[in-house]
């Protein structure tokens, strides 16, 4: 097998693969067959490919190749937990909620109670459910990975994703130092006027409603948001549904995930921004993210290489969904795209800088948690899931949640990136084309020319390249001071 051989059966795998999860994790299908869509394309899965990718010198197929082996050999799990997952009921109280729809619960409910008692269910029985598979899971992805010679897990993903995750961890650790005093002063503020209760109260049940924002509901109208979107878009020379390329699943189903996606079926003819709104800013903000990745994936040219339409470093296409979403949180921004008064503004800005905060932060203490995990033997994680991720984000974190809240293959590390990505690329626009940016179509042909490279370019060097400067936390933090400092 060669290089073209690998990328053709590759290209046919992902389309298979793309339709697949778009239809079962967006609710119109119930029994998922991600097994037997590997097994079609089991010559992937032969030594005869491995081979084939270590040969090409590209460590972007040597990954994507790896990911393959780890994919058709937990599948089978990913099946289980979809079904489980659709299956399970809450039951508390005299209450009944489908555990897909907890999410949505807990960001709607100003009943702290009701919150408090949904959530302890959610854990335990989530737990309950789900923890035998994900470990099993987590398992199975050591297992694979160590046969094909690494010395362990952890080498294993930052060596194929070139992320130094330990240097990364790092840095995220010094940020966790450096924004503690202000976080710690802005939250207070914020649980104060949103949940009533002072910081050593808080409970992971209290963090949807903290940062839900309900109370600017009426300027994040539902039926407002593609529209708004399309015409955001096309002020600065860009088209959100790409020519039709780009197909929106907005709509309430039961089955679908509460967790928003994007998926490419064919790149670029056919990719699919699937969001179950839980209402408000939020369906904005997490609507303009997956537009971003739509955009991203529906923008390279068809004669581009597999490796660079498809594969790459994901912090790259992480980095464009928040180059979006983070628009919905630019004061300038809502100014523009929404009747809000100017103290309306203001006061949101701020909720939506809080909220960035405790999200940046999360996800450092995520990464400092799942890097000891995946160097043990995943026995004692649980209490040190709880104490890692309540003191990054002062909200008290169940150890039932310490396999359920882990992305496979140091996913975390792509999203940290992203955020510094998304910073440096965002004050250069800014700097370059002024505060609303967002609206000149010469922004827009930046962006459009950098989302039509796919991911061929690592988010770090892309950076360089653009801005000629690093990855840093230090972008995020000056933006941060500036909206609550």
């Amino acid at each position: 097998m060669n290089t073209a051989e690998l990328a053709e059966v590759g290209e046919k795998l992902h389309e298979a693969l793309g339709k697949e999860y778009y239809l079962t994790y967006a609710g119109l299908k119930q029994e998922p067959e991600f097994g037997q869509i590997y097994d079609r394309f089991h010559v992937l899965l032969e030594e005869d490919a491995l081979q084939a990718a270590r040969r090409s010198d590209s460590a972007t197929l040597l990954e994507w190749v790896v990911g393959v082996r780890v994919g058709r050999k937990v599948a089978s799990l990913e099946e289980e937990q979809l079904v489980k997952e659709r299956a399970t009921v809450l039951r508390f109280d005299d209450q009944e909620v489908p555990l897909l729809r907890a999410a949505i619960e807990l960001a709607n409910s100003p009943d702290r109670d009701y919150r408090i008692a949904l959530d302890n269910t959610r854990s335990r029985e989530a737990a309950k459910v789900l923890n035998p598979i994900r470990l099993k899971r987590f398992e199975l992805e050591h297992e694979e990975v160590c046969t094909l010679g690494y010395a362990d897990y952890v080498t294993a993903m930052g060596e194929l994703a070139g992320i130094d995750l330990y240097g990364l961890n790092a840095a995220a650790q010094a940020f966790l130092e450096n924004t503690q005093d202000m976080f710690r002063e802005s939250l207070s503020q914020l649980v104060r006027a949103r949940v009533g209760v002072t910081l050593d109260q808080l409970l992971r049940s209290d963090s949807a409603w903290t940062f839900r924002a309900d109370q600017y509901d009426a300027a994040f109208e539902s039926h407002r948001m593609i529209e708004t979107a399309i015409g955001q878009m096309s002020e600065m020379g860009l088209d959100a549904q790409q020519g039709g390329r780009v197909r929106f699943d907005t709509e309430e189903r039961e089955g679908k995930q509460p967790r928003a996606f994007c998926v490419p079926v064919r790149v670029p003819e056919e990719v699919y921004l699937v969001i179950r709104p839980f209402g408000g800013h939020n369906d904005y903000r997490t609507f303009w993210h997956e537009l971003g990745h739509a955009m991203h994936f529906s923008a390279p040219s068809r004669e581009l290489p597999f490796a660079a339409r498809w594969l790459g470093d994901n912090s790259v296409t992480e980095g464009f969904a928040m180059l979006w979403d983070h628009l919905t949180m630019n004061p300038v921004w809502l100014e523009r795209y929404t009747d809000l008064s100017r103290e309306d503004i203001s006061n949101l800005a701020f909720e939506l800088a809080v909220q960035e905060l405790h999200l940046v932060r999360r996800y450092a203490a995520k990464l400092s948690y799942e890097l000891s995990l995946h160097s043990g033997d995943f026995t004692n994680a649980a209490s040190e899931y709880a104490a890692t991720l309540s003191e990054a984000t002062l909200f008290e974190y169940s150890e039932d949640d310490y396999l359920i809240d882990v992305d496979p293959g140091f996913y975390c590390a792509r999203y940290l990136r992203a955020w510094q990505m998304e910073a440096q690329l965002a004050s250069t626009l800014t700097e370059r084309y002024d505060h609303d940016w967002f609206r000149n179509p010469e922004a827009g042909a930046v962006v459009r020319s950098l989302t039509e490279q796919g991911q061929a370019t690592p988010a770090d060097l892309l950076i360089q390249e653009v801005t000629d400067s690093e990855l840093s936390f230090q972008p995020i933090i000056r933006r941060l001071e500036t909206l609550l400092c």
